[in-house]
């Protein structure tokens, strides 16, 4: 591939350069994955599937670090205690192997404009991930703090789920291009359909939890404002901005729902691996967060949460 290929895939729009007939049928493949998804997850007699998402930029070893991040370190050792266990299968996705397009935020314009499984991208690695967020139990998210905020990784993966959250459903044989042509029959349908217009909960009842590692957490440097200006500490800030947006999604979270490891920013090697490994108290809490969000999924296994219409004042 020369640079100016690069460069025209990179900046301009995907469809400029696809083929609407392959187009077309990589939606009709994303369905059926979509919809193989749903219906593993609603089998009775199967393991409990917890999905790890890494979100930080060196969660794998294809990053300049050469090697994991402190976050993912954090949540890997969480989960040790259900390795191994037929009870459970788990599943490890490192968001930095996957360039995810950002979101065309087309709710914005109107809600029927947001497809299921999304159109804006077919061939987008996302389409890889939906399904395995439909299958899954209870989904594990690990991110650094970055300018006082969740990755971009992660919060790029976060943006594109409102797909599977109320995105009306695009049959394969309804599938083209979203044109001008769609968003106009998009809106005629929201301006017909009103307050009667269907709303597909498909992350409903899944719980979440959150692993969130940071360098600054600690700094009491006057440079640093975000501690004395906000009553949450980094780690804090970022916890609850999750829990909102997957509480939105019809994610549940159980008490506790978050840990977090605190660096010495004075520190160069703010939170090496040598010093996680002793950082006994940390790990003892992460694991309580996994096996809590791990209980709690099990139990709405057995009792799903009755859903609530859209609002989520009643959720944990």
């Amino acid at each position: 591939m020369t640079v100016k290929e690069y460069k025209q895939i990179a900046y301009g729009e995907w469809f400029d350069y696809v083929d609407p007939a392959d187009a077309k049928r990589a939606h009709a493949r994303n369905v059926q994955r979509c919809r193989a998804a749903i219906r593993k997850h609603e089998a009775k007699d199967r393991k409990l599937h917890i999905l790890l998402v890494h979100g930080s930029g060196r969660s794998s070893f294809k990053s300049l670090a050469h090697e994991f991040s402190n976050s993912q370190f954090l949540l890997k050792s969480a989960v040790r205690q259900f390795e191994g266990d037929e009870k459970y299968e788990i599943t490890e996705i490192r968001l930095r192997d996957y360039n995810i397009s950002p979101c065309n935020c087309c709710y914005s314009t109107t809600s029927s404009l947001c497809g299921f499984p999304c159109n804006c991208f077919p061939l987008d690695p996302m389409q890889e991930l939906y399904p395995l967020v439909l299958s899954c139990d209870v989904m594990f998210c690990s991110t650094g703090v970055n300018q006082s905020a969740m990755s971009s990784r992660l919060k790029l993966f976060a943006d594109r789920l409102i797909s599977l959250d109320g995105g009306f459903f695009v049959a394969p044989a309804q599938y083209r291009e979203k044109d001008a042509d769609w968003r106009d029959r998009c809106l005629a349908l929201s301006t017909k359909l009103g307050k009667d217009l269907p709303y597909d909960p498909r992350t409903w009842g899944r719980v979440a939890a959150y692993f969130i590692a940071s360098k600054d957490q600690n700094n009491e440097l006057k440079t640093i404002a975000k501690p004395k200006a906000s009553p949450l500490s980094y780690i804090e800030s970022v916890a609850w901005s999750l829990w909102d947006g997957f509480s939105d999604y019809g994610f549940f979270h159980a008490d506790p729902w978050y840990v977090g490891a605190a660096a010495n920013p004075n520190e160069e090697m703010a939170f090496d691996k040598a010093r996680y490994e002793k950082a006994t108290e940390v790990k003892r809490q992460a694991a309580h967060v996994a096996a809590a969000a791990v209980a709690l999924a099990t139990e709405y296994r057995k009792h799903p949460p009755a859903f609530d219409g859209g609002a989520r004042h009643n959720r944990t």
